[in-house]
């Protein structure tokens, strides 16, 4: 060892050549650390980065709780005033319904009709997101299934510069849902990415499954493992600026500058966060200022063949929230 002397069991830590003859008669040197083995400070750090990660995600939850409080409290007396208006215009389509029998207009009247009733339910999800014992009708959809319908609703509405790109699912991707919740989340969504392509582009949207481990949920406050259905809606437009992102999903918050139009935005990420939350998910957002975002909700995934043998009771139930 060159004449170093290493004490067996020392906390010295010792760094020196040593040298070592080959059989060839060459001699090579090589530079050795020798340190002591600190397995039960590993072991100790490893618990305590446990803990850590554990108390970092509890901290993000009780975070975003706390601004769904704030909401709870503006909600109640918005929805009185949505609900108010919402009645007078049902009566205004039942008496256009009575008064203009013709097929055409009768066609007309009834997308009119799917908007309201789509209103409704927006209401009836806000009323709920202070609540903890409202009670809704879950029930096992394919999320494939579900997004396609809303998207051919949605067409219509997208500007002739928009080009929407569906990548749908091989497989069947059952999840726990309520009437008019991916409606919510994917209109949200999918007008959020309209605006911010003000010139036109792709707007892609997506639909697969996703096995979360671990070491993804270290690095997302709101994740926990298992497996998911995830629906991705990405977009080209300006991008969300990086001071930004992590106020997005508070309430009455909006990236878009405060004037008449825009005066009355920032509830649309606050309530369908809420939501998904209630569904046992999560949603993320990545974002690149001038390139665009992508937006990813996660649903678990429900296991098919425990779908097929639950009994009719389970495949339609209904959960407190």
């Amino acid at each position: 060892m060159n004449g170093d002397k290493i004490m067996v069991g020392s906390r010295t830590s010792i760094r020196g050549p040593v040298i070592s003859q080959r059989p060839i008669g060459n001699v090579a040197q090589f530079a050795v650390g020798v340190g002591p083995v600190l397995t039960g400070v590993r072991d100790s750090l490893s618990t305590i980065r446990g803990l850590l990660d554990s108390t970092d995600h509890a901290v993000a939850e009780s975070i975003q709780i706390q601004k769904m409080a704030s909401m709870e409290h503006l909600a109640k007396g918005l929805c009185h005033d949505l609900n108010n208006g919402l009645m007078t215009i049902a009566a205004t389509i039942y008496l256009l319904e009575k008064e203009f029998p013709q097929p055409d207009i009768q066609q007309k009247i009834l997308a009119v009709r799917k908007v309201l009733d789509n209103m409704e339910g927006l209401v009836n999800h806000l009323q709920a997101l202070g609540s903890d014992e409202i009670t809704v009708e879950l029930v096992h959809r394919d999320l494939t299934v579900e997004v396609k319908l809303v998207l051919d609703a949605l067409k219509s509405s997208f500007t002739k510069n928009i080009n929407l790109h569906f990548t749908p699912c091989g497989n069947p991707l059952p999840v726990l849902l309520s009437q008019g919740d991916i409606w919510r989340i994917l209109s949200n969504l999918a007008v959020n990415a309209q605006e911010a392509m003000a010139e036109g582009g792709d707007l892609l949207v997506g639909i697969f499954k996703r096995i979360v481990d671990s070491s993804y949920c270290r690095q997302h406050g709101n994740a926990y493992p298992g497996t998911f259905a995830v629906l991705s809606v990405c977009d080209h437009g300006s991008g969300i600026p990086k001071d930004m992102l992590n106020r997005i999903f508070d309430p009455l918050f909006s990236t878009k500058e405060a004037s008449g139009k825009s005066r009355k935005r920032g509830w649309g990420l606050a309530i369908i966060f809420a939501l998904i939350r209630r569904r046992g998910g999560w949603i993320d957002v990545t974002s690149i200022p001038g390139k665009g975002s992508t937006f990813e909700v996660f649903l678990p995934l429900q296991v098919i063949n425990e779908v097929k043998n639950n009994s009719s009771a389970a495949m339609q139930g209904k959960t407190s929230i």
